[in-house]
Protein backbone atom coordinates (compact mmCIF):
# COMPACT_ATOMS: atom_id res chain seq x y z
CA UNK A 1 0.00 0.00 0.00
CA UNK A 2 2.76 2.61 1.13
CA UNK A 3 4.70 1.77 -2.44
CA UNK A 4 1.29 2.44 -4.62
CA UNK A 5 0.50 5.49 -2.49
CA UNK A 6 4.54 6.48 -3.33
CA UNK A 7 3.92 5.47 -6.60
CA UNK A 8 0.67 7.71 -6.86
CA UNK A 9 2.34 10.94 -5.44
CA UNK A 10 5.27 10.03 -7.79
CA UNK A 11 2.92 10.29 -11.33
CA UNK A 12 0.68 12.91 -9.71
CA UNK A 13 4.25 15.09 -9.31
CA UNK A 14 5.40 14.51 -12.58
CA UNK A 15 2.43 15.15 -14.09
CA UNK A 16 0.85 17.53 -11.97
CA UNK A 17 3.85 19.92 -12.22
CA UNK A 18 3.98 20.09 -15.66
CA UNK A 19 -0.33 20.78 -15.66
CA UNK A 20 0.87 23.89 -13.34
CA UNK A 21 3.74 25.58 -15.46
CA UNK A 22 1.05 24.80 -18.32
CA UNK A 23 -1.46 26.75 -16.60
CA UNK A 24 0.45 29.56 -14.66
CA UNK A 25 3.81 29.92 -16.55
CA UNK A 26 4.00 29.61 -20.56
CA UNK A 27 0.04 29.16 -21.01
CA UNK A 28 0.24 30.68 -24.66
CA UNK A 29 -1.04 28.01 -27.01
CA UNK A 30 -0.55 28.90 -30.10
CA UNK A 31 2.74 30.49 -32.60
CA UNK A 32 3.69 33.70 -33.26
CA UNK A 33 2.86 33.24 -36.91
CA UNK A 34 -0.58 32.16 -35.84
CA UNK A 35 -1.74 35.95 -34.99
CA UNK A 36 -3.11 36.91 -38.26
CA UNK A 37 -6.03 33.16 -38.35
CA UNK A 38 -6.18 33.52 -34.49
CA UNK A 39 -6.62 37.06 -33.44
CA UNK A 40 -10.32 38.25 -33.23
CA UNK A 41 -11.15 41.53 -34.70
CA UNK A 42 -11.62 43.23 -31.29
CA UNK A 43 -8.03 42.18 -30.48
CA UNK A 44 -6.39 42.91 -34.15
CA UNK A 45 -7.88 46.52 -33.62
CA UNK A 46 -6.36 46.96 -30.19
CA UNK A 47 -2.91 45.72 -31.90
CA UNK A 48 -3.39 48.24 -34.81
CA UNK A 49 -4.32 51.10 -32.59
CA UNK A 50 -1.28 50.01 -30.30
CA UNK A 51 0.83 50.97 -33.80
CA UNK A 52 -1.09 53.17 -35.55
CA UNK A 53 1.58 56.06 -34.87
CA UNK A 54 4.34 54.00 -35.45
CA UNK A 55 8.02 55.54 -36.21
CA UNK A 56 9.01 53.25 -39.46
CA UNK A 57 12.08 53.06 -37.39
CA UNK A 58 10.07 50.29 -35.11
CA UNK A 59 10.67 49.67 -31.57
CA UNK A 60 13.21 49.31 -29.06
CA UNK A 61 13.06 47.05 -26.05
CA UNK A 62 15.43 47.91 -24.09
CA UNK A 63 15.51 45.33 -21.30
CA UNK A 64 15.52 41.68 -22.47
CA UNK A 65 16.96 39.14 -19.76
CA UNK A 66 18.91 35.87 -20.95
CA UNK A 67 17.91 32.71 -19.10
CA UNK A 68 21.48 30.99 -17.86
CA UNK A 69 20.30 27.74 -19.31
CA UNK A 70 22.04 26.35 -22.46
CA UNK A 71 25.31 29.14 -22.49
CA UNK A 72 27.64 25.80 -21.46
CA UNK A 73 27.85 25.24 -24.91
CA UNK A 74 28.06 28.81 -26.52
CA UNK A 75 31.46 29.80 -27.93
CA UNK A 76 33.46 31.74 -25.50
CA UNK A 77 32.01 30.99 -22.58
CA UNK A 78 34.04 29.31 -19.30
CA UNK A 79 32.51 26.35 -19.58
CA UNK A 80 33.72 25.56 -15.70
CA UNK A 81 32.35 28.73 -15.08
CA UNK A 82 29.11 28.40 -16.26
CA UNK A 83 28.84 25.00 -14.68
CA UNK A 84 29.82 26.25 -11.22
CA UNK A 85 27.95 29.22 -10.95
CA UNK A 86 24.79 28.64 -12.90
CA UNK A 87 22.86 25.63 -10.84
CA UNK A 88 22.94 27.21 -7.40
CA UNK A 89 19.70 28.92 -5.84
CA UNK A 90 19.18 30.09 -2.26
CA UNK A 91 15.95 28.28 -1.62
CA UNK A 92 13.60 25.44 -3.42
CA UNK A 93 11.61 28.88 -4.12
CA UNK A 94 13.62 30.10 -5.95
CA UNK A 95 14.43 27.16 -8.03
CA UNK A 96 10.37 26.71 -8.96
CA UNK A 97 10.86 30.56 -9.93
CA UNK A 98 13.79 29.32 -12.51
CA UNK A 99 11.22 26.65 -13.98
CA UNK A 100 8.51 28.90 -14.27
CA UNK A 101 10.69 31.41 -16.22
CA UNK A 102 12.04 28.61 -18.24
CA UNK A 103 8.87 27.54 -19.37
CA UNK A 104 7.23 30.96 -20.22
CA UNK A 105 10.48 31.13 -22.38
CA UNK A 106 9.78 28.53 -24.47
CA UNK A 107 12.76 25.87 -22.83
CA UNK A 108 11.81 22.51 -22.49
CA UNK A 109 13.28 19.88 -20.29
CA UNK A 110 16.02 17.70 -21.79
CA UNK A 111 16.04 20.43 -24.97
CA UNK A 112 18.80 22.75 -26.29
CA UNK A 113 17.99 25.58 -24.15
CA UNK A 114 20.12 28.40 -25.99
CA UNK A 115 18.27 27.52 -29.08
CA UNK A 116 14.74 26.95 -27.67
CA UNK A 117 14.99 30.60 -26.39
CA UNK A 118 16.27 32.66 -29.03
CA UNK A 119 13.71 30.74 -31.16
CA UNK A 120 11.03 31.76 -29.27
CA UNK A 121 12.56 35.27 -28.49
CA UNK A 122 13.17 36.09 -32.19
CA UNK A 123 9.72 34.57 -33.66
CA UNK A 124 7.76 36.71 -31.65
CA UNK A 125 9.66 39.62 -32.47
CA UNK A 126 9.92 39.28 -36.28
CA UNK A 127 5.93 38.98 -35.85
CA UNK A 128 5.76 42.46 -35.00
CA UNK A 129 3.74 45.01 -36.97
CA UNK A 130 6.67 47.09 -37.64
CA UNK A 131 10.61 46.83 -36.78
CA UNK A 132 11.12 45.20 -33.25
CA UNK A 133 14.64 45.49 -32.19
CA UNK A 134 15.86 44.20 -28.06
CA UNK A 135 19.06 44.33 -25.92
CA UNK A 136 20.00 41.07 -24.75
CA UNK A 137 21.37 41.65 -20.67
CA UNK A 138 24.23 39.55 -19.30
CA UNK A 139 24.50 39.35 -15.33
CA UNK A 140 28.19 38.76 -14.38
CA UNK A 141 29.45 36.73 -11.21
CA UNK A 142 30.28 37.97 -7.33
CA UNK A 143 33.54 39.18 -7.21
CA UNK A 144 34.71 40.03 -3.50
CA UNK A 145 36.88 42.94 -2.51
CA UNK A 146 40.15 41.55 -3.70
CA UNK A 147 39.02 41.04 -7.19
CA UNK A 148 38.12 37.02 -6.30
CA UNK A 149 35.51 35.25 -8.06
CA UNK A 150 32.90 33.47 -5.49
CA UNK A 151 31.13 30.88 -7.93
CA UNK A 152 29.09 29.39 -4.58
CA UNK A 153 27.16 32.95 -4.37
CA UNK A 154 26.93 33.81 -8.38
CA UNK A 155 23.39 32.26 -9.44
CA UNK A 156 21.78 33.15 -12.18
CA UNK A 157 25.23 34.03 -14.03
CA UNK A 158 25.23 34.90 -17.55
CA UNK A 159 28.34 35.41 -19.40
CA UNK A 160 28.95 38.36 -21.72
CA UNK A 161 30.19 35.81 -24.36
CA UNK A 162 26.96 34.18 -24.39
CA UNK A 163 24.96 37.42 -25.03
CA UNK A 164 26.95 38.65 -27.21
CA UNK A 165 27.02 35.14 -29.17
CA UNK A 166 23.32 35.17 -29.17
CA UNK A 167 22.96 38.95 -30.12
CA UNK A 168 25.48 37.61 -33.21
CA UNK A 169 23.27 34.89 -34.02
CA UNK A 170 20.46 37.86 -35.24
CA UNK A 171 22.13 41.26 -35.67
CA UNK A 172 19.46 42.91 -37.26
CA UNK A 173 17.22 42.53 -34.13
CA UNK A 174 19.49 42.28 -30.93
CA UNK A 175 22.27 44.26 -29.46
CA UNK A 176 23.74 42.77 -26.02
CA UNK A 177 24.26 44.87 -22.73
CA UNK A 178 27.61 43.45 -20.84
CA UNK A 179 27.72 43.22 -17.20
CA UNK A 180 31.07 43.38 -15.51
CA UNK A 181 31.91 43.38 -11.70
CA UNK A 182 34.14 46.50 -10.79
CA UNK A 183 35.84 44.89 -8.15
CA UNK A 184 37.18 42.12 -10.77
CA UNK A 185 40.64 42.73 -11.24
CA UNK A 186 40.39 43.67 -15.28
CA UNK A 187 37.51 45.63 -14.44
CA UNK A 188 38.23 48.18 -16.95
CA UNK A 189 39.65 46.33 -19.14
CA UNK A 190 37.04 43.96 -19.76
CA UNK A 191 34.69 47.09 -20.34
CA UNK A 192 36.83 48.29 -22.74
CA UNK A 193 37.37 45.12 -24.56
CA UNK A 194 33.75 44.52 -24.93
CA UNK A 195 33.24 48.22 -25.83
CA UNK A 196 35.43 47.72 -28.86
CA UNK A 197 33.05 44.47 -29.66
CA UNK A 198 29.56 46.14 -30.06
CA UNK A 199 28.74 46.41 -26.04
CA UNK A 200 25.46 48.83 -25.83
CA UNK A 201 26.18 49.55 -22.13
CA UNK A 202 27.12 47.86 -18.84
CA UNK A 203 24.30 46.38 -16.46
CA UNK A 204 24.87 45.93 -12.32
CA UNK A 205 22.98 44.56 -9.64
CA UNK A 206 24.58 45.30 -6.93
CA UNK A 207 22.76 43.74 -4.23
CA UNK A 208 22.90 40.24 -6.44
CA UNK A 209 26.18 41.14 -7.26
CA UNK A 210 27.50 42.34 -3.42
CA UNK A 211 29.35 45.64 -4.31
CA UNK A 212 28.88 48.88 -3.09
CA UNK A 213 27.48 50.98 -6.43
CA UNK A 214 29.53 54.36 -3.71
CA UNK A 215 32.75 52.49 -3.41
CA UNK A 216 35.98 53.27 -4.80
CA UNK A 217 36.06 50.66 -7.96
CA UNK A 218 32.90 52.19 -9.03
CA UNK A 219 33.91 55.65 -8.94
CA UNK A 220 36.77 54.51 -11.50
CA UNK A 221 34.36 52.75 -13.55
CA UNK A 222 32.36 55.66 -14.26
CA UNK A 223 35.01 57.71 -15.61
CA UNK A 224 35.86 54.55 -18.20
CA UNK A 225 32.15 54.19 -19.28
CA UNK A 226 31.63 57.62 -19.80
CA UNK A 227 34.64 57.92 -21.98
CA UNK A 228 33.64 54.76 -23.73
CA UNK A 229 30.20 56.46 -24.40
CA UNK A 230 28.38 53.45 -22.91
CA UNK A 231 25.31 54.00 -20.86
CA UNK A 232 24.97 52.20 -17.49
CA UNK A 233 21.49 50.02 -16.47
CA UNK A 234 21.24 50.30 -12.93
CA UNK A 235 18.10 48.95 -10.35
CA UNK A 236 16.74 52.05 -7.88
CA UNK A 237 14.81 50.28 -4.91
CA UNK A 238 14.90 46.66 -2.95
CA UNK A 239 15.83 43.62 -4.06
CA UNK A 240 15.95 40.05 -3.00
CA UNK A 241 18.35 37.97 -5.20
CA UNK A 242 18.38 34.74 -6.10
CA UNK A 243 21.40 34.13 -3.72
CA UNK A 244 19.87 35.63 -0.92
CA UNK A 245 20.76 38.80 -0.84
CA UNK A 246 18.95 41.37 0.25
CA UNK A 247 19.55 45.22 0.10
CA UNK A 248 18.61 48.84 -1.14
CA UNK A 249 19.78 50.97 -3.55
CA UNK A 250 18.68 54.75 -2.96
CA UNK A 251 18.23 57.75 -5.67
CA UNK A 252 21.43 58.97 -4.12
CA UNK A 253 23.13 56.26 -5.85
CA UNK A 254 22.60 57.66 -9.33
CA UNK A 255 24.86 61.32 -8.24
CA UNK A 256 27.65 60.02 -8.77
CA UNK A 257 27.60 58.33 -12.14
CA UNK A 258 25.37 61.01 -13.50
CA UNK A 259 27.86 63.55 -12.21
CA UNK A 260 30.57 61.60 -14.45
CA UNK A 261 28.42 62.48 -17.14
CA UNK A 262 27.43 58.59 -17.77
CA UNK A 263 24.18 57.89 -19.46
CA UNK A 264 22.48 55.75 -16.47
CA UNK A 265 19.07 53.60 -17.10
CA UNK A 266 16.96 52.74 -13.82
CA UNK A 267 14.96 49.77 -13.56
CA UNK A 268 12.60 50.45 -10.33
CA UNK A 269 12.19 47.67 -8.34
CA UNK A 270 10.80 47.60 -4.69
CA UNK A 271 10.48 51.60 -4.51
CA UNK A 272 8.67 51.17 -0.83
CA UNK A 273 11.06 50.41 2.17
CA UNK A 274 10.28 48.33 5.20
CA UNK A 275 9.38 52.01 6.56
CA UNK A 276 6.74 52.20 4.25
CA UNK A 277 8.92 55.12 2.66
CA UNK A 278 8.94 55.22 -1.02
CA UNK A 279 11.68 56.41 -3.55
CA UNK A 280 9.66 58.48 -6.12
CA UNK A 281 9.72 61.83 -4.63
CA UNK A 282 13.62 61.77 -4.05
CA UNK A 283 13.40 60.26 -8.29
CA UNK A 284 11.38 62.93 -9.00
CA UNK A 285 13.55 65.20 -6.92
CA UNK A 286 16.79 64.48 -9.13
CA UNK A 287 14.29 64.41 -12.19
CA UNK A 288 14.05 68.90 -11.48
CA UNK A 289 17.64 68.69 -11.50
CA UNK A 290 18.34 69.75 -15.20
CA UNK A 291 22.19 69.30 -14.90
CA UNK A 292 21.89 65.45 -13.92
CA UNK A 293 18.56 64.72 -15.11
CA UNK A 294 19.61 64.93 -18.88
CA UNK A 295 21.02 61.63 -18.55
CA UNK A 296 18.61 59.76 -16.49
CA UNK A 297 16.15 57.55 -18.23
CA UNK A 298 13.64 55.31 -16.35
CA UNK A 299 12.41 52.02 -18.40
CA UNK A 300 9.46 50.31 -17.52
CA UNK A 301 10.08 46.58 -17.74
CA UNK A 302 8.03 45.18 -14.71
CA UNK A 303 5.63 48.14 -13.52
CA UNK A 304 2.62 46.08 -14.67
CA UNK A 305 2.97 43.30 -12.31
CA UNK A 306 2.26 43.16 -8.71
CA UNK A 307 2.62 46.27 -7.00
CA UNK A 308 4.41 47.77 -8.88
CA UNK A 309 1.04 49.85 -10.67
CA UNK A 310 0.22 51.75 -7.98
CA UNK A 311 3.73 52.02 -6.83
CA UNK A 312 5.48 52.42 -9.88
CA UNK A 313 3.25 53.56 -12.94
CA UNK A 314 0.58 55.63 -11.37
CA UNK A 315 3.45 58.01 -9.66
CA UNK A 316 5.23 58.32 -13.26
CA UNK A 317 1.93 59.06 -15.01
CA UNK A 318 0.67 61.89 -12.53
CA UNK A 319 4.19 63.83 -13.64
CA UNK A 320 3.73 64.17 -17.46
CA UNK A 321 6.72 66.76 -17.35
CA UNK A 322 9.32 63.56 -16.71
CA UNK A 323 7.90 60.98 -19.75
CA UNK A 324 10.47 61.92 -21.90
CA UNK A 325 12.98 60.13 -19.22
CA UNK A 326 11.07 57.08 -19.65
CA UNK A 327 11.75 53.88 -22.22
CA UNK A 328 9.71 50.96 -22.91
CA UNK A 329 10.98 47.96 -21.54
CA UNK A 330 9.47 44.73 -21.84
CA UNK A 331 11.39 42.59 -19.14
CA UNK A 332 10.98 39.45 -21.27
CA UNK A 333 10.24 36.89 -20.56
CA UNK A 334 9.02 37.98 -17.48
CA UNK A 335 5.83 39.09 -18.98
CA UNK A 336 5.20 35.57 -20.63
CA UNK A 337 5.16 34.39 -17.24
CA UNK A 338 0.99 33.88 -17.78
CA UNK A 339 0.52 34.71 -13.82
CA UNK A 340 2.94 37.73 -13.84
CA UNK A 341 0.39 40.29 -15.15
CA UNK A 342 -3.25 40.38 -13.35
CA UNK A 343 -5.10 42.00 -15.94
CA UNK A 344 -8.23 42.01 -14.23
CA UNK A 345 -6.46 43.53 -11.05
CA UNK A 346 -5.09 46.61 -13.08
CA UNK A 347 -8.92 46.93 -14.41
CA UNK A 348 -10.32 47.12 -11.14
CA UNK A 349 -7.75 49.77 -10.14
CA UNK A 350 -8.29 51.67 -13.03
CA UNK A 351 -5.00 51.04 -15.42
CA UNK A 352 -7.08 49.72 -17.72
CA UNK A 353 -10.30 49.06 -19.81
CA UNK A 354 -11.88 46.05 -18.47
CA UNK A 355 -13.35 45.80 -22.25
CA UNK A 356 -9.73 44.83 -23.26
CA UNK A 357 -9.42 42.03 -20.89
CA UNK A 358 -10.24 39.60 -23.48
CA UNK A 359 -8.62 41.17 -26.48
CA UNK A 360 -5.25 41.14 -23.97
CA UNK A 361 -6.18 37.44 -23.27
CA UNK A 362 -5.95 37.03 -26.75
CA UNK A 363 -2.86 38.45 -27.79
CA UNK A 364 -0.68 36.73 -25.05
CA UNK A 365 -1.79 33.09 -26.47
CA UNK A 366 -0.09 34.12 -29.31
CA UNK A 367 2.69 36.55 -28.94
CA UNK A 368 3.32 37.47 -24.70
CA UNK A 369 5.93 39.60 -26.39
CA UNK A 370 3.28 41.39 -28.54
CA UNK A 371 0.79 41.49 -25.45
CA UNK A 372 3.66 43.17 -23.10
CA UNK A 373 3.66 46.00 -25.74
CA UNK A 374 0.17 46.74 -26.14
CA UNK A 375 -0.82 46.49 -22.67
CA UNK A 376 1.62 49.30 -21.71
CA UNK A 377 0.10 51.29 -25.03
CA UNK A 378 -3.24 50.84 -23.08
CA UNK A 379 -2.10 51.81 -19.40
CA UNK A 380 -4.08 55.27 -18.33
CA UNK A 381 -4.23 57.14 -15.38
CA UNK A 382 -6.72 56.15 -13.21
CA UNK A 383 -9.66 58.69 -13.49
CA UNK A 384 -8.13 60.14 -16.65
CA UNK A 385 -7.55 59.22 -20.10
CA UNK A 386 -3.62 59.19 -20.36
CA UNK A 387 -1.68 57.85 -21.46
CA UNK A 388 2.16 57.22 -22.29
CA UNK A 389 3.35 59.17 -25.29
CA UNK A 390 4.58 57.57 -28.42
CA UNK A 391 7.68 58.91 -27.78
CA UNK A 392 8.54 56.56 -25.16
CA UNK A 393 7.77 53.26 -27.04
CA UNK A 394 9.21 54.10 -30.64
CA UNK A 395 12.78 54.60 -31.61
CA UNK A 396 12.86 57.90 -33.62
CA UNK A 397 11.88 59.80 -30.23
CA UNK A 398 14.14 57.63 -28.10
Amino acid sequence: MVALVLAALAVLGLFGWQAVLDRVAGAWTHAPEDAPWVLGDSAQALVDASFADADPRGVLDAHVDVLPNGQRLAPGVDAGHAAAAGDRRATPLAWIAERVRDHAAGIRPGGRADAEYLARLLRQMRSMPVDYRARLFARDAVYDRQGRRDDAASVGYVANAYVAWLAEQADDRLDFVVSIHPDRSDALDALTRWAKAGAAGVVWQPIAQRFDPAGPSAQAFYKRIEELGLSLYLPLGGARADNGSRGWIGVDALRAPLAAGVDVVVRLDEVVDDDGQSLMPALFSLLREPALAAQLHIELSGVVAGAQPEQVLEPLLQHPQFFKHLRYASGYPSPAIASAIDLAGLADAGFLDPGLIEPLRQIYDVNPLLFAFVLMRQMHLPGTTLTLPDAVFFTASS
